[in-house]
Order: C-alpha cells, then structure tokens, then sequence
C-alpha cells in the first residue's frame, strides 16, 4: 500500500512551526521523590511506585510475540493488525489512533462488544488504498497546491511543506485520495469476530469520543481545504454508528471547522467539550445542542459552538495577571494551579483558518482554525496541544500534551500536563503536570476505568527508564502521580512476523505511540492500540491490585 503518512505533514502546517534489562524493583523506589518535593516544584520529575509492580515481557497470547511489558499476572491478546483481512476481505487500515467500546449488548446467550477505532492517515495513491466504507467523506482525487495568503503575501502549501517566498519555487503538490476514516470491532464473549470499515474519505482521523447512546465521534486533526483541488473541506467532527451502515459521512458542521483532537460528552446536559491540537494556537471548545435527545443524529440538527475563557483565578502558582493567564497560563502550569472557566460564544464555527505571526513558544507564523481565531480575539484561553478528554463521574480529565517548557524555555514545548474540569463548578485544576520524560513523556488519549482509575498513553517517543526504551501506558494515583503501567515492546524481526502471519515489515516500533485507550463497562479488559506498526491489544489482569 503506497501511503504518505498524514502527521508530519499536519504538524508542519496546523502546530505552528515556521515554515535495557529492568533493575529491579528497588531501583524505582530509590528514583522517587516525595508529593511534598514534586509539589514544591510544581511538577512531577520521577514515575512514582506503581500499585501493581514491576514490568516484563509478556508473550501476546495470539502470536506468541513479547509485544508488550506488564505486572506479573497480566496478560493481553493482539487483534486487527495492520494487514490482517477484515470481514469484507480488505486489509486492515493502518496507523491505529483513538478509540472506544460504544456497545456493550447480550445477542440471545452472548454477550457481545462493538469498538469504532479511527486511523489517522492522510493521502494515498488509488482509491482501493483508502477505507472504502458503507458510507465516505470525500472519494475524488485530490490534486494540486494550496494557496492562502497573509496579506498580499501568498504562502503556498503542498505534499512537500510550506513555501512563504513567491519567488521560491513551488512545494510538489498534493496528490491523492482522502485515506482517513474508522473501523468497527466485534467482540463476542471476549473473543474476537471481525472487524468493518465503518466511515471513510476523512483526513487525520486522530481521536474522538463515544456518546452516551453507542455511537463514537471521529475527529479530524487538520483545517487543510482541498474543496479547489478536486477533495473538500476537513477539519469536521462525524459520527459513526455502532452498525457501519448507520454512519453519517456528513460532517457536523457547527461543532466546528479547527483542528479536532478528542471530544467528551457530559451525559448530564448533552453538551460535547471538545479538544484542540495546534501547538500554542488551541482553544478548548464547548458545543451544547439544539437536540439533547440522546441518539443518533441529534448533533446533526445544529448547535452554538463554545470557547473557554478563564473567568476568575483560584489559585496559581505564577503571578499573572487574568489576561495574560488567558493567553499563555495553561501553556506553563504547576500542579494544583486551579481556574473558574465561562464560556464565549464562536459566532463562524466554520470560518477559514487565519495565519497569525508572533505567538507565544517564539511561533512567528503559524495556521490558525478560524473559530480559534475568534476565541483568541474574545480573550478565550489558550492551550498548546490539546488532546484526549474524557468525562467521569461528573468531571472532564483533559491532556495538553505539550504543556511546560523546553531546555530552550519555551512555553508549550514540555512534556505535559493533565487538567481537571468539574463541571458542576466550571472549576478546572492541574492535577499532573510532568517535569521531565521520566515522569511522562507527551501524554496524549486518556480514558478513565468504571473504579475511577486514570490512564494516559504516552506518545513522546521512546521514554527511557529501568525498563528500557519504549512509549508507555501510565497510570495516576488518586493524588495525581504518574506511574508506569505497560511499556512498548515492539521489536519484530522477518522471521517472526512470517511466523506469526503478519505483513507489518520488521522494525523497532518501541518508540510508536500507544494511543485508544478505552476499557469495557464491566473494567475486566483494557484496548488499546500501538499506532505503528498498527496493533490492537486486549490486556486483562489483577486490576483490583491498585486504581485503575
């Protein structure tokens, strides 16, 4: 399959830019530090002692391969690999991203398991390379270059990046068809069925987020427009059914035209919170229905879009001013920094993306999504990368995986925090902010388990700790510490991937981002997917052993 990878492209663009052997388990209680010293630095700097013990490798119960380090007495199974036939006979998508069991039901004496788990890929070369779903976005060929301008300057945008100098030659254009999209899994008495295309000719389908009533919302993390090129529009939220047939390849519209990261739904009011990953130029974004019915469609029938602003200081570490926490406080907290938020009305949830110079994290161009724009303009608050959120007994845990500060101090380039949002109150609190990549390297989709347990999935790269090289899955005491829970393991060779039927090509995938985390509703099993080289895995264990 001849695929160009969305993600560089989308960070070049939409972020901002310019143009070993474990030691032992003595060995992470001599690394921690107390709550009281993370506490007065404002941010965790080592992973605290996990509740369910040290790590090794454990052999995948289907193929046999070490693809994973758990506790003693957890153990996992592998699923819809990228290749693997589905249903329909079609390989499975590549490059694994969020995802969500949206139905949990009893079919006569079974007890039966529907996830949607979205792929986010950018452009292929032919038709049959994309997801050919029941029902798709955009299937025409996309050529050409786009062309936006600041001022009377024209800035040129193609497959091979960004040229700003009208005397430059021109970037290689895009050329292709949209590739984005989901997949639906079945389970049945825990054990795997088959899987389906269920939604496709989207773009950078990152994450998104189950509804109350078994349906999943599939984001597109890009604002890139190829409506002149021969594609459409993107940057839309779509809801895919639990049944492929009953998607809707429409988008929706006035839940906004930005850079879509992840989205929760409060059961309580019906309203989505939505999540925006552009790095320093993100908003987060509230969108509360005309229709609260809890089915599917309702978000089709129209809404007022929302932007969060910071209406009062509860308390805060740094001493800023209200304005100047909207502008650039989230983008640098300490642990226990605490807000009151309300909420600014986006009058164009569709306008067109603005390019901006002067940002903060020394951004001096950079895209920003139109109703972003108009946030930023009403005073709204800033983040840098939004990511997954999810709601839980009432609150909102919200990632912003670029929060803190880089060796060169600049803000929004650390390694992340995760924010607390009680609804009830519109109260909003750094509950972990990481000081380094020890302590959490990026998090990125979050999910909370029906015993209350957080876990984040790192997507920062190979984080080196006692356990070796390898992205993981981390775990957050109640107090908001960050521990090692999983670790990537994935180094496959020729022989093994022959041996185990898979068509993934050998490599060191350890530093590949593990994202989709998501239990069942009864808490027995964790999903979760390792993006590259595109591997779905269900872990089960002692869970009562600690919180999650």
């Amino acid at each position: 399959m001849s695929l160009s990878r969305f993600s560089p492209v989308r960070r070049r663009l939409l972020q901002g830019s310019t143009l070993a052997a474990a030691s032992g388990f003595a060995g992470i209680m001599g690394a921690l530090h107390s709550r009281n010293a993370m506490a007065a630095a404002g941010k965790q700097t080592a992973s605290a002692l996990s509740p369910y013990g040290a790590l090794s490798p454990v052999a995948d119960q289907t193929t046999g391969l070490p693809l994973l380090q758990l506790p003693a007495g957890f153990s996992y199974r592998s699923y819809g690999w990228t290749g693997d036939p589905m249903s329909d006979g079609r390989p499975t998508p590549s490059l694994h991203d969020g995802m969500a069991v949206v139905t949990s039901r009893r079919v006569g004496r079974n007890s039966e398991l529907v996830l949607v788990r979205n792929h986010e890929r950018g452009l292929v070369t032919t038709p049959n390379d994309a997801i050919i779903a029941p029902h798709n976005y955009s299937t025409g060929l996309i050529n050409g270059i786009i062309t936006v301008y600041y001022g009377s300057l024209p800035i040129r945008i193609g497959a091979s990046g960004i040229v700003t100098n009208p005397a430059a030659a021109a970037p290689a254009p895009f050329l292709g068809y949209a590739a984005g999209g989901t997949t639906n899994l079945l389970m049945r008495d825990n054990q795997w069925v088959g899987a389906r295309s269920s939604i496709g000719g989207t773009l950078g389908n990152c994450a998104g987020g189950p509804t109350p009533w078994g349906s999943w919302l599939t984001c597109e993390e890009t604002i890139y427009d190829f409506s002149a090129i021969g594609g459409k529009r993107h940057g839309y939220v779509f809801e895919v059914d639990n049944d492929p047939e009953g998607s809707i390849a429409d988008p929706i519209v006035e839940m906004g035209r930005f850079v879509h990261e992840a989205v929760a739904i409060d059961p309580a009011t019906g309203y989505a919170y939505l999540t925006e990953d552009n790095r320093n130029l993100s908003a987060l974004f509230r969108y509360v229905p005309i229709d609260t019915t809890p089915a599917p469609g309702s978000l089709q029938r129209g809404g007022r879009l929302q932007a969060a602003r910071i209406r009062s200081i509860i308390r805060q570490a740094a001493a800023l001013t209200l304005d100047k926490v909207n502008d650039i406080g989230l983008l640098n907290p300490d642990i226990g920094d605490e807000y009151e938020l309300e909420w600014a009305d986006i009058a164009d949830p569709d306008a067109d993306p603005m390019v901006v110079v002067g940002q903060p994290g020394g951004i001096s161009m950079g895209f920003m999504a139109g109703p972003t724009y108009q946030a930023m303009a009403q005073g709204c608050a800033r983040m840098s990368r939004g990511e997954g959120i999810w709601y839980s007994a009432g609150k909102l845990y919200i990632v912003d995986t670029a929060a803190g500060i880089d060796g060169s101090n600049r803000i929004g380039y650390g390694e992340g925090a995760v924010w607390e949002l009680t609804l009830a109150t519109m109260r909003l609190r750094a509950v972990f902010v990481s000081g380094n990549q020890t302590a959490g390297n990026n998090p990125d989709n979050v999910t909370v388990s029906p015993r209350g347990g957080v876990v984040l999935c790192e997507d920062g790269g190979a984080s080196t700790d006692v356990y070796g090289s390898g992205s993981r899955l981390l775990g957050l005491t109640e107090g908001g510490e960050a521990y090692i829970f999983c670790k990537n393991n994935v180094v496959l060779d020729a022989s093994q991937l022959q041996a185990a039927g898979k068509l993934t090509p050998p490599a060191d995938n350890r530093s590949s981002e593990f994202c989709g985390a998501c239990f069942d509703p009864t808490g027995r099993i964790l999903f979760a997917n390792i993006q590259t080289p595109g591997i779905t895995v269900a872990i089960t264990g002692p869970w009562g052993r600690g919180n999650l």
